[in-house]
């Protein structure tokens, strides 16, 4: 089947000089994640220039279009594919294996298909070449309308009839039969004497009009189209029996229709290739609708079906298939990150996990992986914290010191447990995450200290300095790790003077449940008047400068 390999942009919107490539997988989703306007759109209309409705070399761009407004920066789009079966060259002896689009603003872009034997390009590119590997956008709009109609010969509805068409004109025999009962019908509508009066009125009047013309037009008001007689096939969708219109649906039905349109489409015509992009397919669906669409999606693109999405629900991202996720981020230009077994197993062993394989290391991941573990993904940068006492505590003390962690887009994430801290970070590090680390030393489920041993080494640390942060019963902050002495609640109470009190008070209104308590704790020490001498507010303002500076 035709499959869309591999693209490499360059100075397309947010992209840059320094290109981006992203290879695409067999048999499971290739996943754009990110935070908004990272680059994930510019992406997908790259694809979508390349394999879209409208041919590339005939595509007016915008200057916005060009890096940085920059007319000047040359637009280069490569594309590699495979299973095309058209032949290229004068002889056609030479097999497709990709496409290049260049374009400067204010002269004639350039469109040309691979010729993989030789890698020369053939700069004519047809029609049918082009159209073996159609893309079609799904967004969160509601255009499953569009895509099950004949607006144009590219919507999913017009290539699955051109299909059929094709098929069943393989059989003469077939075709015939097909004819007299066509004309049957059209007999049946003849019989309404308005319409056969319309019909004659028509084709004369016409006649007239174009008589002087090199070639006469003769209408037939007929119930098929010759061209394609599957064109008067229609969607329509259904509830209990009876139809309905497009507009009653949901967005997010409406785009798990187009979906399985997509599915079928993919597992009937297994020789034309189909590269399906749903842009943000949680958008109008709930929890457990975006978990159940994700497994389906794992299963169509098992089918044959090849899909792209951008999405930002954790919901969609699935370590077990980690060579197809992709983090789009933006500094100065749009850039990516992906790992690999390979790769993920050779940076584990570098940072203090020696028995880390890579036949082993992408299933342990994936059966750790949980939803609000992997929201870490979405973030600019992660505060790595041992559980959820620390995770819903301390984004108050940080607004209380002007660090609004969600207008900065930093995740604060309960690992459940010291052990944890070093396998996470060591996933986000692989994904260019800026991560920061926070523990305390209370030894109740790390009483050999290797748990500890482990972050810290992970991070960098050296030996001579692990010992006495292993040690220490006081706050501990640095530049990439914190930590909160013997114990969290422990130091808090030393470090803030009415938070026993208040501590005690909120055990007796909620109860002794730990997290809840500190939460609690926190959203009072942020609301009452506290004591602005407490050494606390040192160390958070302290530990606030250094997550601030976290590259």
């Amino acid at each position: 089947m035709q499959r869309l390999k591999k693209i490499t942009i360059e100075n397309f919107r947010s992209i840059g000089e320094e290109p981006i490539e992203i290879e695409f997988p067999t048999e499971f989703p290739t996943v754009l994640l990110g935070e908004n306007n990272a680059g994930k759109s510019n992406i997908i209309r790259a694809i979508e220039l390349m394999f879209g409705e409208f041919h590339p070399k005939y595509k007016k761009l915008d200057n916005y279009d060009h890096f940085n407004r920059e007319e000047t920066n040359k637009i280069s789009i490569d594309a590699e594919v495979s299973g095309f079966k058209a032949r290229l060259g004068r002889n056609g002896e030479f097999s497709c294996s990709g496409f290049k689009y260049d374009c400067v603003k204010g002269s004639d872009s350039n469109f040309a298909a691979i010729q993989a034997e030789n890698g020369e390009l053939n700069i004519y590119v047809s029609n049918n070449l082009r159209e073996e590997l159609l893309c079609v956008v799904v967004n969160a709009e509601q255009n499953l309308n569009y895509q099950l109609s004949y607006s144009s010969k590219f919507t999913l509805l017009s290539k699955v009839t051109k299909a059929f068409h094709d098929k069943l004109i393989e059989d003469g025999e077939r075709v015939g039969r097909l004819k007299e009962m066509f004309e049957t019908i059209k007999s049946t509508f003849l019989e309404v004497e308005e319409f056969g009066a319309f019909n004659e009125d028509m084709s004369t009047i016409a006649g007239q009009m174009l008589s002087n013309m090199s070639h006469a037009l003769q209408f037939d008001f007929t119930a098929y189209d010759p061209s394609n007689y599957f064109k008067t096939l229609r969607v329509h969708p259904s509830e209990d029996g009876e139809t309905r219109a497009y507009e009653e649906l949901g967005t997010g039905q409406q785009q798990i229709l187009a979906l399985s349109f997509a599915h079928a489409y993919a597992k009937s015509f297994l020789g034309q290739g189909l590269i399906f992009i749903l842009d943000e397919p949680e958008a109008h669906l709930h929890p457990l609708a975006q978990k159940w669409l994700a497994k389906q999606m794992s299963k169509m693109a098992q089918d044959g079906l090849q899909l792209i999405i951008t999405t930002h629900s954790p919901y969609f991202i699935n370590l077990e298939f980690i060579n197809g996720i992709y983090l789009v981020s933006k500094k100065e230009q749009t850039e990516v990150s992906n790992t690999n077994a390979s790769e993920l197993a050779e940076f584990c062993k570098a940072t203090g996990a020696p028995r880390a394989d890579e036949k082993t290391i992408i299933p342990f991941y994936s059966s750790h992986s949980k939803p609000h573990i992997l929201n870490g993904f979405f973030a600019k940068k992660i505060i790595l914290v041992e559980g959820e006492t620390e995770e819903l505590a301390l984004p108050s003390y940080f607004e209380k010191v002007g660090l609004d962690t969600l207008k900065e887009g930093i995740a604060i994430i309960g690992v459940s447990g010291k052990g944890n801290l070093a396998k996470w970070w060591r996933l986000y590090k692989c994904y260019n995450i800026p991560t920061f680390i926070c523990f305390d030393n209370d030894k109740k489920d790390d009483g050999k200290n290797t748990k500890r041993t482990e972050a810290l080494k992970a991070i960098g640390i050296d030996d001579g300095e692990i010992e006495g942060l292993l040690n220490s019963n006081d706050w501990n902050v640095n530049s990439n790790f914190c930590v909160f002495g013997a114990d969290f609640e422990t130091t808090m109470r030393n470090s803030f003077t009415r938070y026993a009190v208040i501590e005690a008070e909120e055990i007796e209104r909620l109860g002794s449940s730990k997290p809840i308590v500190a939460k609690a704790v926190a959203e009072r020490i942020l609301s009452e008047d506290i004591n602005p001498e407490d050494s606390g507010w040192e160390q958070y303002n302290a530990l606030k400068e250094f997550i601030e500076q976290l590259a």
